[in-house]
């Protein structure tokens, strides 16, 4: 994900945090900081921040975890403003096992509730709650009380993930349980459906309430259309082979070409993902962002076989379209070359493939005009 960077490794899993997370943090240090105008306050306020994100990064590893039960890897874990993203290589096939990884998350918060609320039935001291002779500018007036706040905070991130606004976790527990009766594609577009209409109502709420839930609802209503239109070009894919989907007139640069010659082509002909063959034969991948990036690095005069480029994955013409979308998708291939006698003959980028449904649907747009 652009602009994040791994903060760390948690069984076998990189946890990433984009680098507007720390904006949150500036936000909630100033904003305690106007309010209280105590040191001890903003340390508060940025430490119970902190704690906060733990637990939803526990949240997201509940599932990750669930969802390496039934085979699944997930890529990466993103810490956000908005909470965190469990990368994962797919959902699962079979609508239970996706429902199960959907309900893991908010179970985790609701054990750690149950967890806080049990030791502070077993061992709270009442003389450490909060009394109204309490400073009013700190925060939290003992670890009681912040735990109090905690389990509270989980309660409600586990409750509202639970709402049924696609593609959060209640959300995905539909699609899931439509899915039960209906396609697979169906299913998904009715959750977007529901999601976005949550997503309308959550707007508005913003508007009159607070306006963090407004930055929410943006981010339900993209997701649900994101996730909308993955899985109809999943279906439109269904029963294709690589040969079907295929961009079969290219340019294959050599590792004596330059990076001038890759944006030239790219420019004139409209190809912006190339197939390098170096001098000992191997084929390599130069896509457009690493074009961009290797420009501004190394200048437009580098020859090719100068850079470190990723092996160009190779399948043959009848391999599964779908399968192939899914790796393309989730960022474990960046182009494919298909090969046929161990000759390169085609090209599969996502580019290639929203160009292939973009072209089929006018197509079909076109027939039924006649």
């Amino acid at each position: 994900m652009i602009w994040s960077r791994k903060f760390t490794r948690i069984a076998g899993i990189d946890v990433h945090v984009h680098l507007t997370f720390f904006l949150i943090l500036l936000w909630i240090g100033l904003s305690v900081w106007r309010q209280t105008a105590d040191p001890i306050a903003v340390a508060q306020g940025i430490g119970f921040i902190l704690i906060l994100f733990a637990c939803v990064v526990m949240h997201e590893f509940g599932h990750a975890l669930t969802a390496r039960r039934f085979g699944i890897k997930t890529l990466r874990i993103t810490l956000l403003p908005i909470g965190g993203v469990a990368t994962m290589e797919k959902m699962p096939d079979d609508p239970k096992q996706e429902i199960l990884v959907a309900l893991a998350g908010p179970a985790v918060n609701m054990a750690i509730a149950a967890v806080i609320w049990l030791y502070l039935s077993l061992g709270i001291n009442p003389g450490e709650l909060p009394t109204s002779q309490a400073n009013p500018s700190i925060l939290f007036t003992s670890v009681t009380h912040m735990l109090y706040s905690v389990m509270y905070l989980n309660i409600v991130l586990g409750v509202f993930n639970l709402l049924p606004a696609f593609p959060m976790d209640g959300g995905r527990v539909l699609r899931a349980a439509l899915a039960l009766y209906m396609p697979h594609y169906k299913a998904t577009e009715k959750a977007a459906t529901v999601g976005q209409g949550l997503a309308l109502v959550m707007f508005i709420l913003g508007l009159l309430y607070n306006p963090f839930l407004m930055l929410i609802s943006v981010f339900i209503w993209l997701g649900a259309a994101g996730e909308a239109g993955a899985e109809k070009l999943q279906h439109a894919l269904h029963g294709l082979t690589a040969k079907d989907i295929m961009l079969s007139t290219f340019t294959t640069l050599n590792g004596d070409d330059t990076l001038g010659k890759a944006i030239d082509l790219s420019v004139h002909s409209g190809q912006h993902n190339f197939p390098v063959k170096m001098d000992n034969g191997d084929l390599k991948v130069l896509t457009h962002p690493m074009l961009l990036t290797a420009v501004r690095e190394h200048g437009e005069h580098t020859a090719l076989r100068e850079l470190s480029l990723p092996t160009l994955t190779c399948v043959e013409p009848h391999a599964d379209a779908e399968t192939l979308l899914k790796n393309l998708h989730s960022g474990k291939s960046l182009l494919f070359g298909v090969t046929k006698n161990h000759v390169l003959t085609g090209l599969i980028s996502m580019e290639e493939v929203l160009e292939w449904l973009s072209l089929r649907q006018e197509t079909a747009k076109g027939k039924k005009q006649f």
